[in-house]
């Protein structure tokens, strides 16, 4: 029985497909499988992709760990999942293969761009075997500022409590040409704001777990 949603990010990158998520959502305690697709009469496949990979921050002169929202593995290389709508009968309605990116880890957010998320929301299990979600688009996102490796978004409408966003935790957050910049974090109801991990920032780390110091 799943105990919760959150998203990802499924790039290729120095010849290997990555997913690459949040801290928060994929901590070391869970158990975490990938949702590929749904098959009538058979059910849904997943796949498990073993561990992540977490970072942590410390300042000179402290002892301090600071973990980072961020986490990431290599999976199989011609690993692709698929968005589908599908009836409550379990008939399916439309599908297509999601995106997987060629992240390029220097653009950075500007505030003449406008950027946009989605995720799979307002889980709720439904009997034994069923868990239903709500897909939400959510666009016209502004850049504010960056601190501290995370980008500041602007909502273009009231933030509605953070019931509405959870399972987007890891979404990518992407400009009007498809350009991954950050993950979703959390937000912020009084600034009206989402919160987004700097994939730029952390692009060393995965040259280091890679394998690929060259351009670091």
């Amino acid at each position: 029985m799943p105990i919760g949603i959150a998203s990802g990010c499924l790039i290729d990158y120095l010849g290997k497909r990555i997913i690459l998520s949040v801290f928060h959502a994929t901590k070391r305690d869970a158990n975490w499988v990938i949702e590929i697709k749904y098959e009538e009469q058979k059910g849904t496949q997943i796949y498990r992709p073993g561990g992540f990979n977490y970072l942590g921050e410390m300042k000179l002169g402290s002892s301090e760990i600071k973990e980072i929202d961020f986490s990431y593995t290599e999976v199989a290389s011609d690993l692709c999942s698929f968005f589908q709508e599908i009836t409550p009968k379990g008939k399916i309605l439309s599908e297509t293969t999601r995106e997987i990116f060629s992240p390029k880890f220097d653009i950075l957010p500007s505030k003449e761009e406008t950027y946009g998320f989605s995720g799979q929301v307002m889980a709720e299990m439904h009997g034994n075997h069923t868990l239903a979600t709500e897909h939400r688009v959510y666009p016209d996102l502004k850049y504010e500022r960056t601190e501290n490796g995370y980008h500041q978004f602007k909502l273009p409408f009231s933030h509605p409590g953070h019931e509405h966003f959870r399972g987007c935790s890891g979404a990518p957050i992407l400009d009007t040409k498809g350009n991954v910049v950050a993950l979703v974090c959390h937000g912020e109801v009084e600034k009206n704001s989402i919160y987004g991990i700097s994939l730029a920032r952390y692009k060393l780390a995965l040259d280091i777990t890679f394998g690929d110091l060259t351009n670091a």
